[in-house]
């Protein structure tokens, strides 16, 4: 009995299975629609997570059942089409892109937006920064300059002009941190009911692995492959960067700077050095999805977080591209010339998924910590210093933030920042530099909440210094990035740390134009850049 039990289900085994799904199918759609009719508004969440997947699902049908022939029959003659009129094409396309620009510039900086015109003057010097510090200036290819400011600007349309592009990231940086927050369920089994008694120890911390442990479990059901991909094809389609530099610069939008490289690892021995110098460029220019939580628990607006780490992934593969021209030949210029090497998911199951980003959550939460430690020790220890030496002389109050706020003054005021604002954003900057972004945050909401005696910042002040600091652009980052990629790729050590000091300051450009476009676009709706988190220890789900 039990042997025809397995030979009838053996032969009619795809059947089964395509009856059970359908059954669980038209279950989950009953449900839906009884939950939108009873409540739809509370029932957002869920609409938005089918939506998705109902459109996955279709792409994904479309690409397997008719992908090849509409590649071959329409994508295909209409790209060879475009690249043999491109020659004539481009000028048209080019003398738009400005125009639109312009446009733009127009609407947003007309009298008496005076410091939109100030962003606008800083975005141009940035530019001819880079130029200047360029490796080969007279190689620089303009295009995927012109597209990777102008995906930058539109994607700053979306998020700080559009109220929908704008209520959209704020959604979504809520429902994020709502799902960080089912972490502290496990702190408090961990470390005890008092766990809160040292909250950035037992409860910030612990929701970093929680974070990579979920962008594990994403991997191993290929979301984040998708995302990923799809957007690294935006990039390489309209700047017309390599598959490899494009990919990582997509990823770097999601997660950490050393785990991005780890998706093209068989791609970087072959790299060029424009594209290595990408690679490093975007790591320092964006920031890792898991110090969400931290940002969170310091009080910056989650949603400026995520725009900035979107809007400054076109802007650093463009400050690169211009900093470290490409005059060599790529090797894996399009994406079906890298498919073959990409690594698949090597986890067996969806509970070694999660155990995998346990672990990698647990090494980025070391770093962090010792960082931290030894940060907030030697910046003590410099002040203490720079306080000794002028109080010798006379002059008291003397550190390391007050030196900042003049050294760096210049280029906060090149941004837009408000003038009554600017030495305290250059003390941000000058932190964020030389000590830890982290920090730096920190000490911007201690601004915020008025602890700091005679020191304030505006509205306007705040988004720019949240979207000046959202970066890996401290110099110890870049033992952080030559030791984490050279251990990868260990014959490029010195490709690497010959480019290093150049990519860092790369970088930092690339969010400078970041927050040059936050100012340009930027108007005060109401909306703090330090307001809009939701506490640590909410534990309610707002769906």
């Amino acid at each position: 009995m039990a042997m025809k039990l397995e030979m009838g289900y053996q032969k009619n085994k795809t059947v089964i299975w395509r009856v059970i799904y359908l059954i669980l199918a038209l279950a989950y759609f009953a449900y839906f629609i009884y939950v939108c009719w009873y409540d739809i508004m509370g029932a957002l969440a869920l609409v938005v997570m089918t939506a998705c997947v109902v459109v996955y699902l279709i792409y994904a049908f479309i690409r397997d059942h008719y992908g090849d022939s509409i590649y071959d029959d329409i994508c295909e003659p209409c790209g060879i089409a475009f690249q043999r009129s491109w020659f004539v094409l481009k000028w048209f396309v080019y003398l738009g892109l400005v125009a639109a620009v312009i446009i733009i510039l127009y609407i947003y900086t007309t009298p008496p937006k005076y410091e939109q015109l100030i962003s606008a003057f800083g975005m141009v010097v940035f530019i001819l920064i880079s130029i200047l510090l360029s490796k080969h200036p007279f190689d620089i290819k303009w295009r995927p300059v012109l597209w990777g400011l102008t995906l930058q600007i539109l994607c700053g349309l979306f998020i700080l002009t559009n109220q929908y592009g704008r209520g959209a990231f704020e959604w979504l940086a809520d429902q994020i941190i709502t799902l960080q927050n089912y972490a502290n369920y496990g702190s408090e089994f961990l470390f005890g009911e008092n766990y809160l008694d040292h909250q950035f120890a037992f409860q910030v911390l612990p929701i970093i692995i929680f974070y990579t442990a979920i962008v594990s479990i994403l991997y191993y059901y290929g979301v984040m492959q998708f995302l990923i991909s799809k957007l690294a094809w935006i990039l390489q389609v309209t700047m017309k960067t390599s598959a490899p530099e494009s990919l990582n610069a997509a990823a770097n939008i999601f997660i950490g700077n050393l785990e991005s490289p780890v998706m093209i690892r068989p791609f970087l021995i072959d790299m060029t050095k424009s594209e290595l110098f990408a690679v490093l460029t975007c790591g320092f220019a964006t920031i890792s999805g898991g110090l969400i939580a931290v940002y969170n628990h310091i009080g910056i607006n989650i949603s400026h977080i995520i725009s900035a780490s979107l809007m400054s992934a076109p802007a650093a593969l463009a400050i690169a591209k211009i900093m470290y021209p490409e005059t060599e030949r790529c090797k894996f210029k399009t994406q079906k010339e890298m498919d073959s090497k990409i690594p698949k998911v090597s986890d067996t199951n969806v509970i070694a998924a999660a155990s995998y980003g346990a672990i990698i959550g647990v090494s980025l939460v070391r770093a962090i910590a010792v960082c931290l430690m030894v940060f907030v020790g030697i910046l003590a220890f410099v002040n203490a210093v720079f306080m000794w030496i002028g109080e010798m002389a006379g002059f008291h109050g003397l550190t390391f933030e007050f030196m900042c706020s003049y050294l760096f003054m210049p280029l906060a005021w090149l941004m837009g920042t408000p003038w009554s604002d600017c030495r305290v954003v250059a003390e941000l900057i000058g932190i964020r530099a030389f000590v830890n972004e982290i920090i730096a945050f920190g000490y911007m909401k201690e601004i915020m909440d008025g602890n700091i005696d005679g020191v304030s910042l505006t509205p306007r002040g705040e988004v720019i210094a949240t979207y000046t600091l959202c970066g890996f652009t401290t110099i110890s980052d870049i033992g952080i990035m030559v030791g984490g990629l050279s251990a990868m790729v260990p014959q490029l050590r010195d490709d690497l740390s010959e480019m290093a000091v150049r990519a860092l300051i790369a970088g930092t450009l690339a969010n400078f134009m970041t927050a040059c476009t936050a100012g340009i676009l930027w108007e005060d709706v109401g909306v703090s850049a330090m307001n809009g988190s939701i506490p640590l220890n909410a534990t309610e789900v707002p769906w």
